[in-house]
This record gives C-alpha cells, sequence and structure tokens, in this order.
C-alpha cells in the first residue's frame, strides 16, 4: 500500500510523489468542503451536541423512554451534510445518483431522494467508528443475514447508512441489518428547505431512532463474508478517546 499528498492546482487534483505505507482517502475539493462548512456542517454539529447534552441528563435524571430523543434539529441541513460527505468518500455516487448531486451542489429548497438510495439513521453510542464507501457482507454462519450499503458512517453520537432501496431477491440471504436494528429512515428529510432550524426528532422519527451496532465493527466479522472493491472501496476504523 502506498500513501501521497493530495495537491491541486487551478482546480485540478493530482497525487504528489508516492511513499510506502501509509492509507489515503477520497474526500471533498476546497470549494466543497468551504460550502458545506460555511451552510450545512454547523447544523450537524449542532444535533449531535444536543444529543450528548441530553444523554448525559438522562443517564443522571433516569427519564422514561420515548420514541426518539426530545430535541431539536435543522433537518435538512443536517442530511445535506451527511449525504455531501458521502459523496465525497464514495465518488461513484456521482454518476448513479447525477440529479441528487445537482441539487445538493445548487443548495435546492425541496430534494427528493432519487429511487434506488434510502438514508437510514440509527443511534451509536460506542467508541468504536466506522467510515466506509460501497461494500456488502453476507452472514454465513450461525443464521442468514447481509449488510449492503453504497456510503456509511459510525461516528458516536450518529451512524447513518446510504443503501439500496431493494431488497435482496434471495430469500437465502436472509434479513438485511438494516431491517433487524430498524434504523430510521429518512429520506423525507430533505424535503426541508434551509429556513427550517428547529424541528422536534420525535416528529421527524415517530417510529424512533434505535441503537445500532455495525455487524463487522470491532472483530465481530468472523461469521461473514465481505465484498468489496480495492478500486472502489475504502475502509476506516478506529476508535473516540474516552
Amino acid at each position: 500500500m502506498t500513501s501521497a499528498t493530495v495537491r491541486i492546482h487551478d482546480r485540478s487534483r493530482s497525487n504528489g510523489r508516492a511513499y510506502a505505507g501509509g492509507m489515503w482517502l477520497r474526500g471533498l475539493c476546497r470549494d466543497c468542503n468551504s460550502f458545506a462548512g460555511a451552510n450545512y456542517d454547523a447544523a450537524y454539529a449542532d444535533f449531535t451536541m444536543a444529543l450528548e447534552t441530553y444523554t448525559r441528563a438522562r443517564q443522571r435524571l433516569h427519564l422514561p423512554g420515548e420514541p426518539a430523543p426530545p430535541i431539536r434539529l435543522a433537518p435538512g441541513r443536517v442530511a445535506r451534510s451527511i449525504l455531501i460527505g458521502m459523496f465525497a468518500t464514495t465518488p461513484h455516487l456521482r454518476v448513479m445518483f447525477p440529479g441528487l448531486a445537482d441539487d445538493l451542489r445548487e443548495r435546492r429548497d425541496h430534494i427528493t431522494m432519487p429511487d434506488g438510495a434510502t438514508l437510514r439513521l440509527g443511534l451509536h453510542r460506542s467508541r468504536g467508528t466506522r467510515l466506509a464507501s460501497m461494500f456488502n457482507g453476507h452472514r454465513v454462519l450461525k443464521y442468514r443475514q447481509y449488510y449492503d450499503v453504497f456510503s456509511e458512517v459510525y461516528f458516536r453520537p450518529l451512524a447513518w447508512a446510504l443503501t439500496p432501496s431493494d431488497r435482496w431477491d434471495d430469500e437465502s440471504a436472509g434479513e438485511s441489518v438494516f431491517d433487524q436494528q430498524r434504523w430510521a429512515t429518512v429520506n423525507d428529510w430533505l424535503q426541508y428547505g434551509d429556513d427550517v432550524t428547529a424541528t422536534d426528532l420525535r416528529n421527524l422519527c415517530p417510529r424512533g431512532v434505535p441503537l445500532v451496532h455495525h455487524p463487522l465493527l470491532g472483530g465481530r466479522n468472523e461469521e461473514w463474508i465481505e465484498f468489496l472493491s480495492d478500486e472502489v472501496t475504502a475502509i476506516v476504523e478506529g476508535e473516540i478517546p474516552v
């Protein structure tokens, strides 16, 4: 494996001299990164901070359970923030869903998730983190199950996955991990414009936001077969310090 310094000159991206070892990952160009930071990333940060604050308070006060945490957020801005990041780590999305890429870049107020893709959300409280682009896996021991994503982000307190909309036709593949864990589907968050800044999460996810875990994170992959491409898939794993 080699790594290299990324260079951008006259709006053109290239790699510097390659070095043995290390790793590299695709990201946003300067313009797109600044675009996301100026318009959407602050709303995402506010959302995660509100979740962290509520989680700490709930542990102290022993509040009763509820379908979803009673916090407010800007759903359109949050969904756009995570999707722009997914387009960076999974460049094939630009070819698969060019209309969605254009809608995000043009800051359209009401965006419809294209056929074939579903944006899913869960709560993730583990220190373990994982960011990955396109891959799929099949559980072959104990029972049948499958995991199929275009892009995913597990970073406490949230987990996100952009998944294919269609179920596997082969019943022998078993149940989708996302269905088994009852992840929330949040495609309609893209229908909210930038002017909507304080919507209750309980109204956005009336069926709740489940606590989820990645079946392959933390050395639990001995029961799985993974399918990925060394030209397409990037996987980064780590841990958040205590």
